[in-house]
C-alpha cells in the first residue's frame, strides 16, 4: 500500500514538474505565511522532485454563538499547497482554498479558491535580486495576515475586505543585508473590475468612472533587529480603482518573540477616494436613503479606515499556551464631514483562547476559545443604523501538515 501511495505522490509531481513557469502563471488566470521554504530534502525520490514540499492546512471546529444564530461544526480552514525548487534560484509555490468559489473574478481571470500561484526567481551576482510574477500575497505590512492562516482564529475588516490581500502581482525585491530587505509590488487595486464591482453591491456609479489602470504600487520594508527578536513589516500603497481618484495607506507591522513570548501589533491607515471594499458604505446608505429615500445606493467617497490589531501568544508550560487578540478599527469621512463625522463606525473584536499541542514535533493543537465581536455606530449614521454583536465559543482542532 506503501509503495502505490508513493507511487501516486511520486506520479502527480512529476506532472507538475512538467508544466512549464508560463502555463502556471496563466492558469492563476486569505494569509501570507511567506515564510522561507523548508530545508529538507525528501530521500528517495528523484533529484528533480527533491526540492518539492506538499502541505495541508486544516481547522474544523464546533462554533457556538449567541442569539438567534444556529450552532453548528465548521470547516474553518482546507488549504493544499505545493511548493518548492525546480532547479536553482527559482521556486514555484500554488495553494488552493478547498472551500472557495471557482468563478473567476471580473479583473483578474482568477478564482477565489486560489490564493497564490506564482513563481519567484533570484538573480544578481550575489542573487540579492528576486522577482515573483503571478497571484501572490499583498505585501502589506500586516503580521496578523502573514501569520499562517491555520493558527489565525478570527481576522480584521482590514484582512478580510479592505485590503486586496491575494492578487495578481510582480514583486521586486532586494535583500539590503541579512536583517532588511525592501520590495516594490506592482498589483491590482481590486480583483473585480469597476462595472462587476458595483453590479454585486447593487449600486449606481454616481457619476465616477472606472480607471484605465485600476492597479497600484507597495512599498514595503522588512526588518529583523536586536538577535531577531523585533521584527518590523511596514509598507507604503497607491492605488485608483475609479478615473481621477488616488487611494493611500500605511501599514506598520510590529512583532516582538522572546522565548516562548510572541506579540505583534499591526497599524493601519488608508484613505480610499470610493470605498470600493463597502465596509462603511452600507451604513452611509442606510442613513441616505433614510433622509431620502429616492436616493440610489452608492459607494460612499472620501472615507478613512483606521485599524490596531493586538495579538498576544504564550506557552506558559510545556504544550499549554494562551492566545488573546484584541482589534480595533473606524471610518472616518474625510471631506465635508460635518455630517457624518469622524469615526462614525467601529469594528471592535475581542478573543480569548487555550492551545493545547499533544506531540511536540507537530503542528497540530486542540483549541478552544471566546470571541466577542460589536460594531457601533456615531453621530448621525447611528440613527439609520442597529448595533450588532456575536459572542462566540469554538472549541475544535487545528492541523498543518508537512506532507514531505
Amino acid at each position: 500500500m506503501n509503495k502505490i501511495l508513493k507511487g501516486v505522490i511520486t506520479a502527480s509531481l512529476v506532472s507538475i514538474h512538467a508544466i512549464s513557469i508560463a502555463q502556471i502563471i496563466e492558469g492563476s488566470s486569505l494569509s501570507a505565511d511567506t515564510t522561507q521554504l523548508p530545508t529538507t530534502v525528501v530521500k528517495n525520490m528523484p533529484d528533480a522532485l527533491a526540492g518539492i514540499h506538499m502541505n495541508f492546512l486544516l481547522r474544523s471546529s464546533l462554533e457556538i454563538p449567541n442569539g438567534s444564530m444556529q450552532s453548528a461544526l465548521k470547516q474553518n480552514e482546507a488549504r493544499f499547497e505545493v511548493l518548492g525548487t525546480i532547479v536553482p534560484n527559482l521556486d514555484f509555490r500554488v495553494r488552493w482554498r478547498l472551500n472557495r468559489s471557482q468563478a473567476p473574478k471580473s479583473l483578474d481571470n482568477s478564482p477565489g479558491s486560489i490564493d497564490i500561484a506564482s513563481v519567484n526567481y533570484a538573480f544578481g551576482k550575489e542573487k540579492k535580486w528576486s522577482i515573483q510574477v503571478g497571484k501572490q500575497a499583498a505585501f502589506v505590512g500586516s503580521w496578523e495576515f502573514e501569520k499562517n492562516p491555520t493558527f489565525e482564529y478570527q481576522y480584521s475588516e482590514f484582512v478580510n475586505f479592505q485590503a486586496n490581500i491575494f492578487m495578481m502581482g510582480m514583486k521586486l525585491g532586494y535583500q539590503i543585508n541579512e536583517n532588511h530587505a525592501a520590495y516594490l509590488q506592482l498589483h491590482n487595486t481590486y480583483n473585480e473590475d469597476f462595472t462587476q464591482a458595483h453590479a454585486i453591491a447593487g449600486y449606481s456609479t454616481n457619476g465616477n468612472k472606472p480607471s484605465k489602470s485600476p492597479m497600484g504600487v507597495y512599498t514595503t520594508w522588512r526588518g529583523k533587529m536586536f538577535d531577531n527578536k523585533f521584527q518590523t513589516f511596514w509598507s507604503y500603497d497607491i492605488s485608483k480603482f475609479a478615473s481621477g481618484q488616488w487611494n493611500h495607506s500605511i501599514a506598520l507591522g510590529n512583532k516582538l518573540v522572546v522565548d516562548r513570548f510572541e506579540v505583534y501589533l499591526d497599524l493601519q491607515t488608508a484613505n480610499l477616494a470610493l470605498d470600493h471594499p463597502n465596509i462603511a458604505s452600507p451604513s452611509v446608505n442606510n442613513y441616505r436613503l433614510r433622509m431620502n429615500s429616492g436616493l440610489k445606493p452608492v459607494f460612499a467617497n472620501d472615507l478613512n479606515y483606521k485599524s490596531a490589531i493586538l495579538r498576544v501568544d504564550y506557552e506558559f508550560v510545556d504544550k499549554w499556551f494562551i492566545t488573546g487578540k484584541g482589534i480595533f478599527e473606524a471610518a472616518s469621512q474625510t471631506k465635508n464631514n460635518s455630517v457624518i463625522g469622524r469615526n462614525f463606525r467601529e469594528n471592535i473584536g475581542l478573543l480569548a483562547g487555550i492551545e493545547y499541542q499533544p506531540i511536540a514535533s507537530q503542528q497540530m493543537k486542540m483549541f478552544g476559545y471566546y470571541y466577542h465581536n460589536k460594531v457601533n455606530y456615531k453621530g448621525e449614521v447611528k440613527m439609520a443604523n442597529t448595533r450588532t454583536n456575536l459572542n462566540l465559543f469554538a472549541v475544535g482542532i487545528l492541523y498543518f501538515i508537512n506532507v514531505f
